[in-house]
């Protein structure tokens, strides 16, 4: 295929206190075995030397652009970058994690190929500076834009996938809010017609103490339930039952894996007990629950804590 023919790939960047791993995500998509795409690093106000380190880079190469702006959260950093991506495509790329070689190469072959909307790849975990050589069985599957909620094949991450430009632009990332990949994602899988997912990792989440993600971890931020109610809120107007399930099955998983960890409080356990059991109770019987989920999730309705215990038992054990 003519080179100049192929679509050029946005890839967004927002940047904020990252500058020991700034170099890595950046010298990652320089050394893409695709070259025809640009990226759009976005100095968040980061107080460290980032928004300098952008610069250096965007002075040696012409693909590169940078955005500086007051500290407006992730959330605002992407949206401002979304405005200007002139790319066909968009991807997102956190500043302290990195792509393999082949990322947008890959995905954006497998996006042409099936004409999908949304193309997701699986990731790497942990805090190398070059991607692994990971053997691992390669599979390629397609999806609808319902299908890829009720396989529970959909990962509510912004990043580790390449979206079509006009389904990003139809729907902005909600600001000012926390976990806005949970208020986001499932309306851009929902608005794609077609969602390829490769199990093949081509992302790195590269473990950073002073991440958002990892910040988190810490004591549990219940504000997703807000995001999950919206969501189920949207289905159950469109009359599409099957997705409001898998919705609702969601949430129990995340306020399960909540009510896990040791930092939550005496009242977030009483709220996440709360909440899920009236979200089990509509679902308990639905076709889209498989029979080990209704087993688990039934006994941890009725047994919170043997199921809490138990469950940290074989996670702590060797």
């Amino acid at each position: 295929m003519n080179k100049n023919l192929l679509p050029r790939v946005s890839i967004i960047v927002p940047c904020y206190k990252v500058e020991q791993y700034l170099p890595t995500c950046i010298e990652s998509v320089l050394h893409q075995s695709y070259d025809n795409w640009e990226l759009i690093l976005v100095d968040d106000g980061s107080p460290d030397k980032s928004g300098k380190i952008c610069d250096e880079y965007a002075k040696e190469d012409n693909r590169i652009k940078v955005i500086h702006k007051t500290n407006g959260g992730v959330a605002a950093a992407r949206n401002v970058a979304i405005d200007l991506a002139e790319g066909e495509y968009i991807s997102f790329l956190d500043g302290d994690d990195f792509l393999h070689v082949d990322y947008v190469q890959d995905l954006i072959s497998l996006a042409l190929k099936h004409q999908a909307g949304i193309v997701q790849c699986n990731y790497v975990r942990g805090n190398d500076r070059i991607f692994p050589n990971v053997t691992k069985d390669l599979s390629v599957k397609v999806y609808n834009s319902h299908s890829i909620f009720t396989s529970d094949a959909a990962k509510i991450i912004v990043w580790g996938k390449l979206y079509k430009t006009n389904i990003v632009k139809n729907f902005k990332i909600p600001e000012g809010r926390f976990f806005e990949d949970d208020w986001i994602t499932w309306r851009w899988y929902y608005s794609a017609k077609k969602i390829v997912v490769t199990s093949r990792p081509y992302y790195y989440y590269a473990y950073n103490e002073m991440s958002t993600m990892t910040q988190h971890k810490k004591r549990p931020n219940l504000s997703f339930i807000d995001a999950y109610n919206e969501r189920i809120t949207f289905f159950k107007q469109t009359a599409e039952r099957d997705l409001e399930d898998c919705s609702y099955r969601q949430l129990c998983k995340a306020l399960l894996l909540s009510y896990m960890n040791p930092m939550a409080t005496k009242e977030q356990k009483q709220m996440i007990l709360f909440k899920f059991s009236e979200s089990w109770n509509e679902i308990r019987h639905s076709s889209v629950v498989s029979f080990k989920l209704k087993f688990s999730m039934g006994l941890f309705n009725i047994f919170p804590n043997i199921v809490t215990k138990l469950a940290n038992i074989f996670l702590c054990a060797p």
